[in-house]
């Protein structure tokens, strides 16, 4: 594997913004503060060719407001990371989601830039899995070390478009990227508001907001029968294509899957380790209540999901 990942001092002036979709630079001021004050807690992130990738707030900072020469960057080999020869994991453990996201759309271009050739024949080993017709940003996507192209976008959008509170608590992990996404709908104001909100309190605002944009019941039972699929409305009430005695289980296998996601999701932002998480159960634990066995069949299980979301989204 190539070492993609380059740390060096790089004179302000020679590093070139161009193709940047952020319009709202925040408070630069406060920032060019906390740089003078704390340092440069993160370095910037710029191609070969000192293209920046990532930090154009930190540079803007360091170079128009605090006049200083030079600044650290890590230089992202785009070209290594086409060529496959940095793996998706590495890049998902080195990054966070919105430096990540600035890294897709780096590969994106340069996948682009072969112009005239096809995709599937022209990317190199690691990309020739895919399939011919992939599109361009799924391929990136997956090798910025995203999931998907949806969750590659998501990402993106909340880069182009929250407020720097609402990218620092998806980069932190405190958001998920889906509800940091959504969040990036509402105006600047709203989205400050909801990122102050104590934890419990951001939750329930992202689960309204998310209620907002489910159809009305009348969008939601003419899409369930265009589509033959249950569609909750904004109520959170279930419109099905079919007779009322065959909604029972339709109904009764969403709501499992939304139950299965909300312990999912429940895991996935647990602030505990899993070494007290066990300790926790054991001390809980009883015959009659059986909370091991319920976790080892909750893992087997997720293991099982993962292995058919990873196989579906393979196809």
């Amino acid at each position: 594997m190539t070492d993609t990942l380059i740390l060096r001092e790089v004179a302000c002036d020679s590093i070139r913004i161009i193709d940047r979709h952020r319009r709202d630079m925040g408070d630069l001021e406060g920032l060019a503060v906390s740089i003078a004050t704390e340092g440069l807690l993160q370095p910037i992130g710029i191609t070969e060719d000192n293209v920046l990738v990532f930090g154009e707030r930190r540079i803007l900072a360091v170079r128009d407001i605090l006049k200083r020469a030079t600044i650290a960057a890590r230089v992202v080999q785009v070209s290594s990371i086409v060529a496959g020869e940095y793996a998706e994991n590495e890049i998902r453990k080195d990054f966070t989601p919105s430096e990540r996201a600035a890294i897709g759309e780096a590969v994106a271009q340069q996948i682009s830039g072969r112009q005239g050739q096809r995709t599937d024949r022209e990317l190199p080993r690691n990309c020739a899995e895919v399939e011919p017709g992939v599109e361009t940003r799924a391929i990136a996507a997956r090798m910025a070390g995203f999931g998907s192209k949806d969750t590659y976008e998501r990402a993106k959008k909340v880069v182009e478009h929250a407020v720097d509170e609402i990218v620092a608590q998806m980069d932190s992990g405190q958001l998920a990227i889906s509800s940091a996404a959504r969040i990036a709908d509402e105006l600047p104001e709203r989205q400050r508001e909801i990122a102050a909100m104590p934890e419990c309190e951001q939750k329930e605002a992202v689960r309204k907001l998310r209620q907002k944009d489910l159809p009305t019941p009348g969008e939601a039972h003419q899409r369930a029968k265009e589509t033959g699929k249950a569609i909750l409305d904004r109520n959170l009430q279930w419109q099905t294509p079919m007779p009322m005695e065959q909604r029972r289980p339709l109904i009764e296998r969403n709501h499992a899957v939304m139950a299965v996601v909300e312990a999912a999701r429940a895991m996935a932002t647990c602030p505990l380790t899993a070494t007290e998480v066990a300790a926790g159960i054991r001390d809980f634990d009883t015959p009659d209540m059986d909370f091991a066995g319920q976790c080892r069949k909750a893992a087997a299980l997720l293991h099982e999901i993962t292995q058919e979301l990873d196989g579906h989204a393979g196809q």
